[in-house]
């Protein structure tokens, strides 16, 4: 599940970029799409480290350090927040022969609005739709999964099933002239004891409509990295987490922050560790917020908000 996790930061891609003139485009789709896999735990602690934007395996101590993109400048700010809406994709999916209930999904989708910067609302629109046009494909996948799980079950065992379900729900974290954050809150259930939990965001400068990556916040990531490392540890360790702390924690945190787990506010840089991370997952997901003021040796000055 941690290595699951981990790669969320692998399906960020730079097709948002490329709309803002950032790079080459990539595919942005399969970001929020982690499963279960705790019997590979073992495996997966001696699996060689992997690119946060490709997914290929990385040999740190063989090939030299990859140069980053050069951030994108911000635009002109914006004399208001972004207003955005919700385009609602619930929907039951039943066998169309017996009718019996397969999927229940709960899905919303963004819809960015900027009168006064059209173009630069398109480009968060897209990553959305982009986003949504993937979903189908795993919904389909799950739609299968059911049908399948559903035909193998006896006629006494038929009358307990509740179908399966599949979830991606979306809220603003924060909004402002300068900074749209945003998260995708996303659950899979197989019928399992409990659903598969886990949370993605999106950090965009409202000004250009791109899609705010770690290259983009920081001017020294690796210095920075050390700071969140060491606020994650700090917060971890305290009440109430402390007890929920996995085995070998300590070795993952330096694994918690990728591209798709972390957004700008009015106070600082927020990073989000979803369960079986570093904590159980009756700990649930943890956001630890690092105040700018910690930061502002490491980030770039067009998005340090401290004072």
């Amino acid at each position: 599940m941690r290595k699951k996790i981990i790669l969320l930061g692998l399906g960020i891609s730079l097709f948002a970029a490329a709309c803002s003139g950032k790079g080459a485009k990539e595919d942005y789709s399969g970001q929020n799409t982690v499963q279960n896999d705790s019997d590979s735990k073992e495996k997966e602690k001696k699996a060689p480290a992997q690119d946060d934007k490709t997914g290929q395996k990385e040999d740190k101590d063989s090939k030299p350090e990859k140069q980053e993109p050069k951030a994108e400048q911000p635009g002109q700010e914006l004399s208001k927040a972004p207003e955005v809406t919700f385009t609602d994709y619930s929907q039951n999916i039943q066998d169309e022969d017996s009718g019996v209930l397969l999927l229940a999904v709960t899905e919303n989708c963004p819809v960015i609005s900027i009168p006064e910067n059209e173009a630069a609302a398109e480009k968060m629109n897209m990553v959305f739709e982009q986003q949504h046009t993937a979903n189908q494909t795993y919904i389909q996948e799950d739609v299968k999964a059911a049908k399948d799980a559903y035909g193998q079950l006896s006629g006494e065992e038929t009358a307990n099933w509740n179908g399966y379900g599949y979830g991606s729900s979306y809220k603003v974290v924060y909004a402002s002239t300068r900074i749209l954050s945003i998260e995708a809150e996303n659950y899979k259930w197989q019928g399992s004891a409990h659903p598969n939990t886990w949370t993605t965001s999106y950090c965009f400068d409202a000004t250009t409509g791109a899609l705010l990556y770690l290259y983009d916040i920081f001017t020294d990531k690796a210095e920075a990295e050390k700071i969140v490392e060491k606020q994650i540890l700090d917060t971890i360790t305290k009440e109430p987490y402390k007890d929920a702390l996995m085995d070998d924690y300590e070795s993952y945190v330096p694994d918690v922050l990728t591209e798709n787990v972390f957004y700008l506010n009015d106070k600082g840089l927020v990073i989000i560790c979803n369960p079986d991370m570093v904590t159980s997952y009756a700990a649930g997901t943890i956001e630890v917020e690092v105040p700018y003021k910690d930061l502002k040796s490491v980030m770039n000055p067009n998005y340090y908000f401290g004072e």
